[in-house]
C-alpha cells in the first residue's frame, strides 16, 4: 500500500463466490474488502481501484456509474447487506479511469487522481473565553496520534506468531493530554531562570486537546469551555500527569508525556451514548520523549500510577483471526442491541507499524441506519 489509509487505491481481484440464491450478483474479495458486484463482470485477477467505507465519490463520477442512488448521504460509500453477503467497498471500472496508464502496481493511492477523500466529521466551532483574539502557537511537543489503517487494507499485518492486544474500540470523540517541553519560555520565565529561582520543570507546560487541534495550555491559555477540558478536570489529569513526571528525570522525561485516549458518552456521538448521562474517559496509548511505550507499560502507568480508565482489554496472546472475530461479531453495547464499533489490534511491543483497527459490519449498517457519525 503506497497509503495505508487510503480509501481509494488500485487493487486485484483475489477472489470471486457466488451468493446463495442470487442469479445476477456474486461476492468479490479484494484484500480484506468485500464487495457485491454483477455475475461476469470481473474475473480473479483483474487490477481494480476499490474505494472503501467512507469514501467520499463525487457527483460527476457517482452519476456516471450510476451509483449515486447507492451512496450514503453526503456521497459516501456505505456498507449494505444483500442476501446475507456483505459489500463493504465500490468498485470503480477502468474505464472511468483517467490516465489509466496509472495502474501499474496494486496499492497505488487513487484518491487525488480521481478527487475522492475520506469522509471526516465537521469540526464544533468553540471561543476563547476571554473572547480576544490571540496568536496561538500549537507546541510542537505536542504530537497528534497516530493514524492507524483499517485492518482491511492490509490484511497481512498480522500473523500467528504475533503477539497483540485487543482492545474495544470506543465510538467518542479523540484526547490527548500532556506535560511537554515549552515551544518558548516567556520573559518571566526566562527571568526566573537567570535567577536561578525558577523551579526544574519550568520548561514544561501542561497542554490539551483533541486530535487536530491544540485547545489549550497553562502558558497561552484555554478556550472557555469544552469537553477536553471537562474531561481534565474531572479526572483531575493535570495533577495526576505533573505528579507521575516529577518521579522522573528531567533527561527520562525528554519531551514530555502525552496520554491519548477518547471521551464517550452523553452528547459526543449522536444516537450512540453508551446508554450514559454523562461523558467518561479512556486512556489507550502513552507516548513518553517521543515514543509509544508497550501496552504492558501503558496499562500499568494508566492504571496503578496515574489512577486513569483503561481502554477494555479484551484478550492477550498469539493472533488468530479466529479470535480477532470472536470480538468482532454479534458484540453489542451490555444492555443494548446496539453493536459495538470493533476493536483495536496491537503488538504488544506498541510499534506503530503494527497497529489496525477491525471495523464491525452491524455497526456500519446501524451507523446508516440512525446517522451515527464516521467510524474514525
Amino acid at each position: 500500500m503506497e497509503n495505508v489509509n487510503s480509501c481509494a487505491y488500485v487493487a486485484k481481484i483475489d477472489e470471486i463466490k457466488e451468493i446463495v440464491g442470487a442469479d445476477k450478483i456474486e461476492q468479490a474479495r479484494i484484500g480484506g474488502w468485500n464487495c457485491i458486484i454483477q455475475k461476469g463482470e470481473y474475473n480473479v485477477g483483474d487490477l481494480v481501484v476499490v474505494a472503501t467505507t467512507d469514501a467520499v465519490i463525487p457527483e460527476r463520477l457517482s452519476n456516471a456509474m450510476n451509483v449515486t442512488n447507492y451512496l450514503r448521504k453526503g456521497q459516501r460509500v456505505r456498507t449494505v447487506k444483500l442476501r446475507g453477503v456483505y459489500s463493504e467497498c465500490l468498485i470503480i471500472p477502468l474505464k472511468f479511469i483517467p490516465n489509466r496508464e496509472k495502474l501499474n502496481y496494486v496499492g497505488r493511492d487513487m484518491m487525488k487522481e480521481l478527487n475522492i477523500f475520506k469522509y471526516e466529521p465537521p469540526v464544533k466551532q468553540v471561543t476563547l473565553g476571554s473572547g480576544r483574539k490571540v496568536r496561538y502557537q500549537d507546541n510542537k511537543n505536542f504530537l497528534v496520534y497516530y493514524k492507524f489503517p483499517n485492518q482491511k487494507n492490509v490484511p497481512d499485518m498480522f500473523n500467528e506468531e504475533d503477539d497483540v492486544q485487543i482492545t474495544r474500540k470506543i465510538h467518542g470523540t479523540n484526547a490527548r493530554f500532556a506535560v511537554v517541553k515549552k515551544v518558548k519560555l516567556s520573559f518571566w520565565d526566562k527571568v526566573k531562570k537567570f535567577f536561578r529561582v525558577a523551579d526544574k520543570w519550568i520548561d514544561y507546560d501542561f497542554c490539551y486537546g483533541s486530535h487536530n487541534v491544540e485547545k489549550g495550555s497553562d502558558s497561552q491559555g484555554y478556550y472557555s469551555s469544552d469537553v477536553w477540558r471537562e474531561i481534565a478536570d474531572k479526572y483531575k489529569i493535570k495533577d495526576k500527569l505533573w505528579n507521575f513526571v516529577k518521579l522522573n528525570s528531567l533527561e527520562d522525561t525528554g519531551s514530555g508525556i502525552t496520554l491519548y485516549g477518547e471521551i464517550y458518552g452523553a452528547g459526543i456521538q449522536k444516537g450512540y451514548d453508551y446508554g450514559l448521562e454523562e461523558i467518561k474517559f479512556v486512556g489507550f496509548d502513552i507516548m513518553i520523549d517521543g515514543k509509544y511505550l508497550d501496552t504492558l507499560n501503558t496499562k500499568l502507568i494508566l492504571n496503578d500510577l496515574l489512577r486513569l480508565p483503561h481502554v477494555e482489554e479484551l484478550y492477550v496472546g498469539k493472533w488468530s483471526k479466529e479470535v480477532q472475530d470472536m470480538f468482532v461479531v454479534n458484540n453489542f453495547i451490555p444492555g443494548t442491541k446496539i453493536p459495538h464499533e470493533g476493536i483495536v489490534v496491537k503488538s504488544v511491543s506498541g510499534e506503530r507499524s503494527k497497529v489496525s483497527k477491525v471495523i464491525n459490519n452491524d455497526y456500519l449498517m446501524f451507523g446508516e441506519k440512525y446517522e451515527i457519525g464516521d467510524s474514525h
